[in-house]
């Protein structure tokens, strides 16, 4: 893949492509209300500018589309994600992918060229955002990451914005082959992560690669808390129907108790 072909344009689209641009967004908005009941909390966490890594689980085929249009709609900012390589050789499908500042990666081979593209856009002060499970996720909670998904965010002093797909896994889990419309699709933005303030806590005699490692596992607990509450609140309310079910068991002595206070208002009404 020649190094043209993984320049990225930031400059923002106008007249006809510009309009198509908008449109799309908020169409799209609209039936994600409707189709996923739409809940995101945290949007105003969203830095409008400087060089930003977004970093997310990715429990089915809609994360990146939610990304994306989230960002437009809601900070009016661009967000750069991974693309396969085929869909910027199809004519209609490459109008978007390149509308919406994607870059191409050949799944078969990827080299080292979607990395300096990422670069490149952090560079230019731009978002760029990642799945670094590498594929969807296994499960409910964010599993490993691959190797050095932070590297292009220290490289650059990028901020880091951990985003959460709460329910997306549990409408559209990894063996279905179309989403279960009308459920509620609970998005969680998190507080943005700047390089200083990722850098103060790192120990003096860490490693900067250590470092990195140690920041990954924050940021992905940081993404799985809302599930692991969600899971939590989930086998609370399953305890509490049981426990509602479950027939009423007289209290030992209860029925003595009270036969007792029935003979003394007996013998205080007699007397």
């Amino acid at each position: 893949m020649s190094d043209e072909r993984m320049l990225v344009d930031l400059t923002p689209l106008k007249g006809w492509r510009g309009f198509l641009y908008h449109a799309a967004v908020h169409i799209a908005a609209g039936l994600w209300r409707v189709l996923f009941f739409w809940k995101l909390t945290g949007v105003e966490n969203i830095p409008r500018q400087g060089p930003l890594i977004v970093i997310s689980n990715h429990p089915s085929y809609l994360d990146p589309p939610t990304l994306v249009g989230m960002m437009i709609y809601f900070a009016q900012r661009d967000l750069s994600i991974m693309a396969w390589d085929k869909l910027f050789r199809v004519p209609l499908v490459s109008f978007w992918v390149k509308a919406y500042k994607a870059f191409p990666v050949d799944r078969a081979n990827p080299g080292r060229g979607p990395y300096q593209t990422l670069l490149r856009i952090l560079q230019q002060g731009g978002a760029a955002g990642i799945f670094p499970e590498g594929s969807r996720t296994h499960g409910q909670l964010m599993g490993e990451w691959k190797p050095g998904a932070l590297r292009a965010a220290f490289a650059t002093k990028s901020t880091i914005l951990p985003v959460t797909m709460v329910t997306t896994g549990e409408f559209w889990p990894r063996h279905a082959w179309r989403p279960r419309f009308f459920r509620r699709q609970e998005i969680v933005v998190h507080k943005p992560l700047t390089y200083e303030q990722y850098m103060a806590d790192k120990p003096p005699e860490m490693h900067e690669k250590q470092w990195q490692d140690e920041m990954e596992k924050r940021v992905r607990a940081i993404i799985n808390e809302p599930i692991v509450r969600r899971m939590q609140d989930s086998e609370r309310r399953k305890l509490e129907l049981i426990e509602k079910r479950l027939p009423v068991k007289p209290v030992p002595g209860a029925a003595q108790a009270r036969r007792n206070r029935l003979k003394e208002a007996m013998a205080r009404l007699a007397g």
